[in-house]
């Protein structure tokens, strides 16, 4: 369940790929596809970060489980990759499977990142292709995911690594870079989505070191996510082109009406809908229905059905995160009957 975690045969083709080549570019690298913070209308200025949320915000309903969360747990995941990689005898280290640490501190100098992962989807291919944008279980990476040493790598090279996306200073939201194995679902991913941090994978941290110079991470980018209405990823960038992302705010001028008796539910996807430029009101009670409000209802299985019954008769229209999720990564307002996910609570 960890994830990046492959096979022994699959990890030494993963190493030969990711070498160099001559001129210090990855060669035949890995994919070439090319939490949460309420934005106002205020300067962009380094202010002190809020409160670093806890756990629950990054398990809350909608998003995918965020693994290797505390140091231990990543420290298990790098004592099975000794036993897969390094047990057979064949002489090579734990270096040559997660890459060097930099012996530069100018590497990630004033360079910002966040890292996540989760499990990687069910029954994914063995091997990458960069141009197969139309296959939903596409191996994004063949070098395992290990967050510490990704850390220390960062920070070993001058960079800055949060733990929390509420940690990143809204300033540095365009020099920040989420590193991450695979697209997935996570709280990391969906608000950097909704603020438009980019997600990198995590090779390029590996090839960066490996190189000591701070190569373009265009060639490692990685897809906004799966769109299962356009049936392709959809690449994180935006512009004309089905492939493409229409917009970083999809939410604007549309009203998202959230309705949930969960506090973390309301703050955590509150935040996302207003940073991608959506008017968020909170229902959480009878009363808070009247006739004149407009556009759509998030809400989840435990808000009250009779509520929900009366806020179609005054024409709103429920969704659920999928849809906002699906919206995020498509780059507009997605039709929530264009598909049953979208409406299934």
């Amino acid at each position: 369940g960890y994830s990046g975690g492959v096979g022994k045969g699959k990890g030494r083709r993963g190493r030969s790929k990711a070498q160099p080549s001559a001129a210090g570019h990855p060669g035949n690298g890995p994919v070439s596809i090319s939490e949460s913070s309420d934005v106002s209308d205020t300067l962009e200025e380094d202010m002190p970060a809020p409160p670093s949320p806890g756990p629950d915000l990054e398990s809350v309903d909608g998003v995918q489980p965020e693994l290797q969360r505390t140091q231990k747990e990543s420290e298990i995941r790098k004592m099975y990759l000794v036993a897969e990689y390094l047990g057979n005898g064949n002489g090579h280290t734990l270096e040559d499977v997660l890459g060097p640490l930099p012996g530069s501190k100018t590497v990630f100098r004033n360079k910002h990142f966040i890292l996540t992962c989760t499990i990687p989807p069910k029954g994914i291919c063995s091997t990458p292709d960069k141009d197969d944008m139309r296959n939903k279980y596409r191996k994004f990476s063949l070098v395992p995911f290990v967050k510490e040493h990704l850390r220390l790598q960062i920070e070993m090279g001058g960079g800055k690594v949060y733990d929390h996306f509420e940690d990143i200073p809204k300033a540095k939201y365009k020099q920040c870079k989420l590193i991450a194995p695979h697209p997935s679902a996570t709280a990391k991913y969906v608000q950097c989505l909704a603020v438009d941090v980019p997600a990198v994978s995590h090779e390029w941290i590996i090839e960066c070191c490996r190189t000591l110079t701070f190569l373009d991470y265009k060639p490692f980018a990685l897809p906004a996510g799966w769109s299962f209405l356009e049936e392709r990823y959809i690449r994180w960038n935006c512009g004309r082109g089905v492939e493409l992302r229409s917009t970083v705010n999809p939410f604007v001028g549309y009203c998202i009406n959230i309705a949930s008796l969960n506090k973390d539910f309301t703050e955590f996807w509150s935040r996302v809908c207003k940073m991608a430029g959506g008017t968020v009101r909170l229902i959480k009670a009878e009363a808070d229905l009247t006739p004149n409000l407009s556009g759509f209802m998030l809400t989840d299985q435990e808000f009250p059905e009779d509520i929900k019954l009366r806020a179609t008769r005054y024409g709103l229209q429920i969704v659920s995160t999928v849809w906002v999720v699906q919206s995020l990564i498509v780059g507009r307002v997605c039709q929530p009957d264009s598909h049953e996910k979208l409406t299934q609570i």
